[in-house]
């Protein structure tokens, strides 16, 4: 029985070393780490090639759902794809024991709130970004001496 621990992070510039310490904490046996967007459309083979290598009885690990799937349902449909096939998923942070039917719906409604986050954040950085660029744009282009 192999313990299969995934890490992730959104872009090259993040450091993974949270994930990292959390699960090496935990004890694995394999790591796989990928630096790659979470975004639709974005490729991860890491993790595509991670999906089809754990066995019936085998764990596979991963420090929080939002690092593992794209939205709440693409996580529900892949944690219980791996439960049928007789893999136990752990999410470290969630804490919930997904072999019962509290904690597949405690993780359920914590991956749904995750992704309604998603939308709002999204919408004040745009806000930001906005006003950022307004700010800008009512700047004199040369710079006036002090006085």
């Amino acid at each position: 029985m192999t313990v299969w621990a995934y890490a992730r992070v959104s872009t090259r510039d993040q450091n993974p070393q949270l994930q990292l310490d959390a699960l090496a904490a935990s004890g694995y046996d394999e790591l796989v780490m990928e630096k790659e967007s979470g975004r639709r459309g974005v490729a991860r083979p890491e993790r595509e090639a991670l999906l089809t290598l754990p066995k019936a009885g085998d764990t596979l690990k991963f420090w929080k759902s939002d690092r593992w799937g794209r939205s709440a349902g693409h996580v529900l449909t892949t944690v219980n794809e791996l439960r049928d096939r007789g893999i136990t998923v752990v999410s470290l942070t969630e804490n919930f024991d997904l072999g019962t039917e509290e904690g597949r719906f405690m993780f359920a409604v914590l991956a749904a709130a995750a992704e309604y986050e998603l939308e709002p954040r999204a919408e004040r950085q745009a806000e930001g970004i906005a006003a950022a660029f307004w700010h800008r744009a009512q700047r004199p282009t040369t710079r006036q001496p002090r006085p």
